[in-house]
């Protein structure tokens, strides 16, 4: 994930590139920037919340790696990180990526929206599935 500093710093020059007349005028925020985030048929902007736009860009990759099994990119991940090739099983590592941190935090995020298909059920772990 990118760094909170980061995308608080961004929103903030985005906020003042839009609320400002000029660099040295200090401008009037007319509307909160959580309102200007939302869609503009609910009375909002409809700009872009760059924390949840960067969760759903990492949240795509974790897809890729559920799905896309024959990538390089997988085949290098699940090498160091999780080898069993499920990557919501991963293991934790003393000096991880940058990379793998940042996904490692989507699967975090994104692990109670997915759901099971048992099927035979010869997949489910009793003991270390989340239940």
């Amino acid at each position: 994930m990118a760094p909170k500093g980061i995308i608080e710093d961004l929103h903030s020059k985005m906020g003042r590139m839009w609320w400002n007349n000029n660099d040295k005028v200090r401008g009037w925020a007319m509307m909160k920037w959580k309102k200007l985030c939302y869609p503009k048929g609910m009375g909002g902007m409809g700009f872009r919340d760059l924390h949840l736009f960067n969760l759903a860009l990492l949240g795509r990759q974790v897809w890729r790696l559920m799905t896309q099994q024959d990538t390089l990119c997988f085949k290098v991940l699940s090498a160091k990180y999780f080898p069993d090739g499920d990557v919501f099983r991963y293991k934790q590592s003393d000096k991880p990526s940058f990379t793998w941190k940042s996904i490692a935090k989507a699967v975090d995020a994104l692990k109670d929206g997915f759901i099971w298909h048992v099927g035979d059920g010869n997949k489910i772990d009793l003991r270390r599935d989340h239940w």
